[in-house]
């Protein structure tokens, strides 16, 4: 915002006098601006303890409870998150002061300016990969119970193994945040949606790319961790003919069960309802009550005759007459089979 590129004067380019000026005020900003960092971190660590958390539950499909599971993983996690985010504070802090102080050398000094470019590119480089290295450690201490040297240990491997991929799912999860990078409609834009979903957006994208690298990478050697919880498991290998048939089983069930099969009727509080007995409830108040279910029971039974008929059910009333068909039919040549073989048997002898 400071009038760098402006006139000096009547009309003079102060050129000269303001050489590393702003580099100077973006230095002196760095210095005491992010020393409120590490407490900015504490706070995001109860986020990010009870959020990650969640996200684990979700990409493993199971039944999530927002606020309970919230504060189950802040109560779990919040330890070692904490720690993670105070570290990555410190090393961000000094990462940036040492960018800024590359950046007011790199306009003053008139010569060896190459050694400070490669000073600058070396601090972004400990930025970037530690940034990784502390997300995948959040993930993981959420994931798997284990000391913070072993988190680090893993992270490493994980961050500079997968380097290329790490990168590419940091930049999908970030999308929300791109915005920010337009104009000021934009601008706008970008902090509606960071407010509603940005966060949540990245945690679920991030925690879903790291548990695929767990059960690639990591599961196997992990005693008692469960492999592919929340995927389906394609049929493969040897036990294609077994995959397939478990998968026939499940649709045969779906199509024979009565849910799928009849009709429902919608339930609406304007129609019939159920009536309730009293506190203190007499004989007629029973009756009542025994009239009201009859009733709902008739209104259902018409309600099925009425749409049985339509496409969706006959169809699949006539699957599953033709499985049952199918089925008796198996049984018979089951049985037959064994007849055949206890006569076998019995000739031998």
């Amino acid at each position: 915002q400071y009038p760098f590129s402006q006139g000096f004067g009547i009309g003079y380019q102060a050129v000269i006098t303001l050489v590393g000026l702003k580099e100077s005020i973006a230095f002196n900003a760095n210095l005491f601006t992010f020393l409120f960092m590490p407490v900015a971190m504490i706070i995001a660590a109860v986020g990010l303890s009870g959020g990650a958390y969640i996200m684990r539950n979700m990409v493993w499909t199971e039944g999530v409870f927002v606020a309970s599971d919230f504060w189950k993983g802040v109560k779990q996690n919040f330890k070692q998150v904490c720690l993670i985010c105070c570290i990555f504070a410190v090393v961000f802090y000094l990462s940036i002061l040492a960018i800024s102080f590359m950046d007011i050398y790199l306009v003053s000094a008139s010569k060896l300016k190459w050694i400070f470019t490669i000073a600058k590119i070396v601090c972004w480089v400990v930025l970037v990969s530690y940034s990784i290295i502390s997300l995948h450690m959040i993930t993981m201490s959420v994931t798997y119970d284990c000391t913070f040297g072993k988190l680090l240990k893993n992270s490493l491997y994980t961050t500079f193994a997968l380097l290329v991929s790490n990168l590419f799912f940091v930049a999908v999860s970030a999308l929300p945040f791109v915005f920010l990078l337009l104009g000021s409609f934009f601008k706008t834009i970008a902090i509606v949606v960071i407010c509603l979903i940005a966060f949540s957006f990245f945690l679920l994208v991030w925690t879903n790319y790291c548990q695929w690298i767990y059960d690639r990478y990591i599961n196997d050697g992990v005693k008692g961790a469960k492999k592919n919880r929340g995927i389906y498991a394609k049929p493969s290998g040897e036990n294609n003919a077994k995959d397939l048939r478990k998968v026939k089983e499940q649709m045969e069930m779906a199509a024979l069960s009565n849910l799928s099969s009849k009709p429902i009727k919608p339930i609406t509080d304007e129609e019939l309802t159920l009536a309730e007995l009293p506190q203190s409830f007499n004989r007629s108040d029973i009756e009542k009550l025994n009239e009201s279910r009859r009733i709902l029971y008739e209104d259902n039974e018409k309600y099925i005759q009425e749409h049985l008929s339509d496409e969706r059910y006959a169809k699949l009333n006539q699957t599953k007459e033709d499985l049952m068909a199918s089925e008796v039919e198996r049984q018979k040549r089951i049985e037959q089979a064994r007849k055949e073989l206890a006569k076998r048997s019995k000739n031998k002898r």
